[in-house]
């Protein structure tokens, strides 16, 4: 692990100012690490589909842009996606679905929240706040001390392509641009005429066109000894 210089708050704040104003999603997905506002940006895998652009991308693409520009002059590894965290107690974990080392930098108004590392059984602070790490959280137990005020992270990392999906698409072949004033995202693939993300189109759900199991409803059995009145109410009793 390395801890990097401290960063100038200035260079992350177009960043911190925009998730201000759009709180990240909640995440009830990360069941060994706890539910909170978490999200993934770039490549995510996607249970039976191969890895692909996250839909937090194109959701909020700016948010998008403003990540890979600061990917690009900050963080020092390769990587595929980026976890965005707001105000996330994280329980002990590791990412068993990255490869490589990870980038993290914590920035907003809070105190404490320092990121607790497991190397060997002795557990160790690093205070992150404007002070980037690089760590292998894929192999080393990672979680967040308590803390206080508005804490957010930004992890760089590398995901590991699925056996059954082992080619992973390029981050670089989806860039957001803006189009008469509006972000979205451009995908640009071998041999294919450039389409665009946004909000209101988006690349196809895994779950999309599966039908939801339908709920079978029990009817109360009549009895033949009630009035009808009597049974009215026993429905009705059922029902709720």
């Amino acid at each position: 692990m390395q801890q990097l210089p401290e960063l100038d708050p200035y260079n992350i704040r177009k960043i911190e100012d925009h998730l201000r104003h759009k709180n990240v999603q909640m995440n009830r997905y990360r069941t060994k690490v706890g539910d909170g506002r978490s999200q993934c940006f770039g490549m995510v895998r996607k249970r039976s589909l191969a890895p692909d652009l996250s839909r937090q991308s194109w959701l909020n693409p700016y948010l998008h842009h403003l990540l890979m520009e600061f990917g690009r002059m900050f963080v020092p590894i390769p990587f595929t996606s980026i976890q965005v965290n707001q105000n996330y107690q994280c329980a002990e974990h590791t990412d068993k679905n990255n490869v490589g080392m990870s980038y993290i930098v914590g920035f907003g108004d809070y105190q404490g929240g320092d990121l607790i590392l497991d190397i060997s059984g002795v557990k160790t602070n690093f205070n992150i706040k404007y002070k980037p790490l690089l760590f292998n959280g894929s192999e080393i137990l990672h979680s967040t001390q308590e803390f206080t005020g508005n804490r957010y992270t930004l992890v760089y990392h590398t995901i590991e392509a699925p056996k059954k999906f082992p080619a992973v698409r390029k981050l670089e072949e989806y860039e957001a641009i803006a189009v008469n004033g509006e972000y979205m995202i451009a995908v640009r693939y071998d041999g294919r005429e450039v389409f665009y993300l946004n909000p209101k189109k988006g690349l196809d759900h895994p779950l999309k066109g599966r039908k939801k199991p339908v709920k079978q409803v029990i009817e109360p059995v009549q009895q033949l000894n009630m009035s009808p009145a009597q049974n009215l109410l026993s429905r009705a009793l059922a029902s709720q």
